[in-house]
């Protein structure tokens, strides 16, 4: 291991019409993550870099940002093995015209693809949070003096478990669907609809409520089944697979 890493990294202010990339060499240390790298950048070479974070512990999902042209949680991928391939292939991002760029031996960080920078690698989550709340991600209940207790066997909760993992990361954003249509639901609303038509514990009138709008034609319809989102997804959430499932379930309703 040498004793530091060059970071190639993609910088733009709100006002610039371009981003341009700019080398940074980082002192390695035993374990060093690429968020330590950037704490390092911003703390000794440039106090202007600009990124986000929070839990450190890939819980949050705020680090979130592609990393070598894939995207990752900057918090739990360690420098050391940030340059060895990468086992499944996504659709290409591009960003801008990146100045020579050695994949061997540099890594290469960039912002959330499909989404709109603010600044560095900081993009404008506001579309994927409205895109979230329209699905009506929550359980609803008639308010009572008493609380009433809801039951749901084991069985019930294996249907829809594993997307109770979802940390809202964004990355699925990934799928060149929410890039090429800027009112597409994306990956992670439409997967959380399904979390919620799955429990037991919803009512019919919400189950029917996020029905209604994932069958239309910016949701559930446009999904391209490239299942990018699956491959990026850090909790294998594999949203993709619960689109693919919405879509079971709204072909057999329209049947009726």
């Amino acid at each position: 291991m040498s004793k530091e890493k060059v970071f190639l990294v993609y910088r733009k202010d709100a006002d610039e019409k371009e981003p341009h990339y700019e080398r940074f060499a980082v002192p390695l240390s035993p374990g060093m993550t690429i968020l330590d790298a950037l704490f390092y950048i911003q703390d000794h070479l440039d106090s202007t870099l600009s990124f986000r974070y929070a839990c450190r512990g890939a819980i949050c999902g705020s680090c979130g940002m592609t990393i070598n042209k894939y995207p990752r949680l900057a918090c739990n991928l360690q420098v050391q093995s940030a340059n060895e391939a990468i086992p499944s292939r996504i659709p290409e991002i591009v960003f801008g015209d990146i100045p020579d760029w050695n994949e061997e031996s540099e890594i290469l960080i960039e912002p959330l693809p499909n989404m709109d920078v603010i600044k560095d690698l900081i993009v404008d989550m506001n579309p994927f949070w409205d895109f979230y709340r329209e699905v009506k991600p929550f359980l609803t209940r008639q308010w009572r003096d008493e609380g009433q207790e809801s039951r749901q066997s084991a069985e019930d909760v294996k249907v829809f478990e594993h997307l109770i993992y979802c940390i809202l990361c964004g990355l699925c954003w990934t799928c060149p669907v929410s890039g090429k249509k800027r009112n597409y639901l994306g990956p992670a609303a439409l997967a959380k609809g399904f979390r919620f038509i799955a429990d037991t514990r919803s009512t019919k009138e919400h189950k029917d409520i996020i029905l209604e709008r994932i069958a239309r034609k910016d949701a559930v319809p446009a999904c391209e089944r490239i299942f990018a989102c699956n491959i990026v997804c850090p909790k294998g959430v594999m949203p993709g697979s619960a689109i693919h499932s919405e879509r079971e379930i709204l072909h057999k309703k329209n049947e009726k």
